[in-house]
């Protein structure tokens, strides 16, 4: 009992002479700690929400230039865009840009694409857009490593173009297009995409290109007019739906023949 005894007094007597360097020590050190204490909390972020009326315009083009993480997209009221949008890192905060030029509007919603960053992942980045549906769209989309479901039903898209990474997406019409869409070009690596309901996207022509990966392609819906599909990808695997009222023609070139199973069509040689 002596000893330890001892030894703790000892103790509180070498804290009385050190006291004040101590004291400052002890200081320095609580100032540190708030300091990274409060630049992490600052780059903290739990999200945003946006509302944008569109004004007096004819037609809208909405520019999405999306990072890592998911991004659902829908149709929303006639005239109003909204989304939500939510991260934990104040440098995916989006850079949101709206402005009209005589009858057309122009939506820009970016942040910086995952090449762009310095992030330890995984890390929140989720955007859920509304777009209005009252008025002709212009879809430009481009991301990196992510997972979307963009559903296109009730809107009225002229033209849609989708650059991606590696990435799981879906594209649905549920419902046919409002008006005619002109193009769907695609681009992306490798990657899992589906398209469903392609007949009611009522489109004129589609081109899609893409890397290893899996794709399907499924036109159900009401189609209303000859269409046009170009499909150019690596060693893929492609799936086509399509219903059997639907008159078809399909040309495969430099497709190996062992990978082909073709139900429900005529085959003819070239």
């Amino acid at each position: 009992m002596s000893c330890t005894l001892f030894i703790l007094i000892k103790r509180v007597i070498n804290l009385k002479l050190k006291t004040k360097k101590r004291y400052i020590l002890l200081i320095l050190l609580f100032l540190i700690f708030f300091i990274i204490t409060y630049e992490s909390m600052a780059n903290e972020e739990n999200g945003e929400n946006r509302v944008i009326p569109l004004g007096e315009v004819d037609s809208l083009k909405v520019t999405i230039k999306f990072g890592a993480g998911k991004l659902s997209l829908a149709s929303g009221q006639e005239d109003v865009f909204e989304g939500n949008f939510q991260y934990d890192k104040s440098i995916l905060k989006p850079n949101i840009q709206y402005k009209i030029s005589g009858r057309t509007g122009t939506l820009t919603l970016s942040q910086s694409i995952k090449k762009d960053l310095n992030l330890a992942f995984p890390h929140r980045n989720i955007w859920n857009l509304k777009l209005p549906s009252g008025v002709p769209l212009q879809l430009y989309i481009n991301t990196a490593t992510y997972s979307g479901d963009i559903d296109l039903t009730n809107l009225q898209v002229e033209n849609l173009y989708l650059t991606s990474g590696a990435s799981k997406t879906n594209i649905v019409f549920s419902q046919p297009n409002f008006i005619d869409l002109k193009n769907i070009n695609i681009k992306t690596g490798a990657s899992t995409i589906k398209m469903l309901g392609l007949a009611n996207a009522n489109f004129n022509e589609m081109n899609f290109t893409g890397g290893a990966g899996s794709y399907t392609f499924d036109f159900s819906g009401e189609l209303t007019k000859k269409s046009k599909v170009n499909i150019n990808t690596g060693a893929a695997k492609i799936i086509l739906k399509i219903p059997s009222n639907t008159g078809t023609k399909i040309i495969f070139r430099n497709f190996p023949a062992s990978k082909l199973d073709i139900r429900g069509f005529i085959k003819i040689v070239l």
